[in-house]
Formats: C-alpha cells, structure tokens, sequence
C-alpha cells in the first residue's frame, strides 16, 4: 500500500521535476501522513541524493552517489532497466533496524523513456511490517517469503529460513507494484492435529449457536404472533376487537369486486344497571355470555366482534337482500334474549337493540357504514322504549 502511495509521488516528478523539487518538503511530507510504514524518501537526480524528507536524522545521506555503493547502484539499475519500481530488501539501515526501498525510476521524457532523469527512494520499516502483519507470532507452522530469482542469482529471502521453500506445505503469491513475492508455509503435525480439534470445537459451537438462534427465532416469532393477534382481539370476549374490524371493514371496502355485506350494530340494553345491582363481575359474565351466543348464531361465514363497552357488531357477508338482514336479526334476538344467564342465583335476562346498514355505493367511507349502523340501532332502542 506504501509503495502505490509513493508511486503518485514519483508520477508529480515525472511530470514537472522543478515544481517537485520547489515544494520537495511539502510533497514528501503528504506521502508520510498517509503512508504506515515509511520512514523516508529520498530525491536522487543523476543518482545522486540531493534532497531527503525528514532531514532530521538522515543529513549523512545527502551528497551520497549511488554508483559509490554497488549493492545499492545495483537495485536502481534494475529499476531504471525495468522502467518501473523494483523492491530492494531487507537491507541493514544505518539509522537502525531493516527496511525494505521501493525504487522509483524517473524519465524526463516519459513514456518514451529514453532519458533517465534519477531515482525516488522510499524507505519503509521491515520489523514493523514483518511485526504487525503477525509473521514473526504466527504458531503452528514456519513461514517464509521471497522474492523472484534474478539473473545469476538465487531467489531472493525476504523472511525466515530458505529451507521452507523446498518443503513447503502451501504456497500463496504477494502481489505487489512491478513483481509477485511467494509466501510459503510449511505446517507441523501438532499443529495439523490443533487445527482439526479447533475445527471440530468451532463447528460444535456453531452447531449450538445456530440452535439457540433457531430456538430465540421460535420465541420471537411466537412473541409476535401473540402480541400480534392480542392487537388484534378482545382480552374479555376473546372477540376480534374494534381494531380488527375496522381493518377488516376497509379491505372489503376497497375491494375493486365491490362485494355485497351489511353490518349489524347490537347494543345491550340496561347493561349500567346490571353492573351497578350485581357488580362488574356479573357484568363481565353476561358479555362474554352474549358474545358465545352470537358466534354460535353467526356462523363461520360471518364475523362477530366486541366494539367497545356493551356494543357488538356482526359482519354479514355476501348479502343479497333486506330479508337476509332482517332473518338474521330475528335469529339473534330469539337466541339472546332466550337464553338467561344465571349469577349467583340472579336470572339476567338479556336484551338486545340491534341496528343495521347494507354497504352500497353511496357509502364511501367506514365511518359513514358505522354512523349509519349506529343510528340505525338507537332508532330501533328509541322505538322500544316507546312500546315500553
């Protein structure tokens, strides 16, 4: 990563070598900031040091020609003749420790290429790359890396023992800017027999794991199911509750089949008195006592809910005519206030005032199905109490 840095450097140089030089400590400066494991660079025209960011600690180096000193003259020559950078290391640096130098051949008449103007040396620290990589702690296995054979020479180590590369168990490349290195390991049989427990320990775990996120799914889902249907239903009658009908009296509503229902709205009648003589208790009796009455009149096809308090609605569907309404009407009132509850030796006879609307088109809304419903009901308990 260091050395794709410092080749935007080298590119600034390429282009205008005067500007490069004019803001030098600048430029070299941005590279450091950015880059992890450099710690220098250094601008050589004609081979020849003559500009070094930071100076602090590096003021030796300046002056110094690269044709004075053969091992590294050789590694620029490679550069130059490759026309492209060459990795020189792990070389012994006079500040102390090894580092590895990215040399970055520069032309004046690029991308021709014919003049060579000088180098860019970047040096980066090979103990902190070799260390935070975790080379040199890595357990189980030897490894090495080295660099291509050149010609006449022997492939290059770049770390650990060249022995490894005849007996390498696994080879792996490192693809790096102008060449690929080779990492190779060569793994001990405590450490084949270490790998295979933690394998099999790693898949016991996850087998646990992956239980215990299936048996939390179930629970969740369960959870949600529950919450989800007690939304949605009436904690006394076990009814769908207001919620649920209204939602239900939408779909049908914005049916583009238009389909025919009517929607009955049934009130019990003196329900305050029955909780204020015999208490809420008996009250609460009587209404789940009338909601089992009516699902058993309704029938499956239809739907019966507790609206709230005292009131309940039945959802008839698939309605044809008046009759049918007022057929199911009469079933409800005979089966209801036929039908005494007993409490506590009380007989509570129950009585009913039941209202109706048939959805057409002149209703356009739900609100406008229940107002009507709603008044249709208090017209019949109005009538009633005349007769009375």
């Amino acid at each position: 990563m260091d050395t794709y840095l410092a080749d935007s450097l080298a590119t600034v140089i390429t282009i205008d070598p005067n500007f490069a030089i004019q803001n030098w400590e600048t430029i070299a400066s941005k590279l450091l900031q950015k880059a992890q494991y450099v710690r220098n660079v250094g601008l050589a025209p004609n081979n020849v040091i003559q500009y070094i960011y930071p100076l602090t600690g590096n003021e030796a180096a300046i002056g110094l020609d690269f044709k004075t000193v053969p091992e590294q003259m050789r590694t620029v020559d490679l550069a130059r003749q490759r026309q492209k950078v060459y990795i020189a290391g792990p070389v012994n640096l006079v500040q102390g420790g090894k580092g590895l130098i990215a040399r970055f051949p520069i032309f004046s008449d690029f991308p021709v290429n014919q003049h060579y103007w000088g180098t860019i040396s970047v040096v980066m620290d090979y103990d902190a790359l070799i260390t935070e990589t975790g080379l040199n702690s890595f357990k189980g296995a030897k490894i090495a890396i080295k660099k291509p054979q050149l010609a006449n020479e022997e492939a290059h180590v770049v770390y650990g023992d060249k022995a490894i590369f005849e007996q390498a168990d696994v080879v792996y490349p490192i693809r790096l800017p102008g060449e690929t290195w080779q990492l190779m390991a060569q793994f001990s049989l405590d450490a084949h027999k270490q790998t295979i427990a933690t394998r099999h320990l790693i898949v016991t775990i996850g087998a646990l794991v992956t239980l215990l996120l299936y048996v939390v799914m179930i629970l969740l889902y369960r959870h949600y199911k529950h919450t989800h249907k007690a939304a949605l239903q009436d904690e006394l009658t076990h009814l769908p509750n207001r919620r649920f009908m209204i939602s239900l009296l939408n779909r049908l509503m914005n049916d583009n089949k238009q389909p025919s229902f009517a929607l009955l709205n049934i009130d019990l009648n003196d329900f305050k008195q029955v909780n204020d003589d015999l208490g809420h208790e008996a009250g609460d009796e009587l209404l789940k006592h009338i909601a089992k009455l009516l699902q058993e009149v309704a029938g499956k096809e239809n739907t019966v809910a507790r609206f709230g308090g005292d009131e309940f609605l039945v959802l008839m569907k698939n309605i044809a005519s008046q009759s049918e309404v007022d057929e199911m009407i009469a079933k409800i009132r005979y089966s209801v206030e036929s039908s005494v509850l007993l409490w506590e030796k009380n007989h509570i006879a129950p009585s009913l005032s039941i209202g109706f609307a048939i959805y057409d088109s002149q209703i356009a809304t739900v609100k406008q199905l229940l107002s009507q419903a709603d008044k249709s009901m208090y017209a019949h308990k109005k009538q009633e109490r005349l007769k009375a």
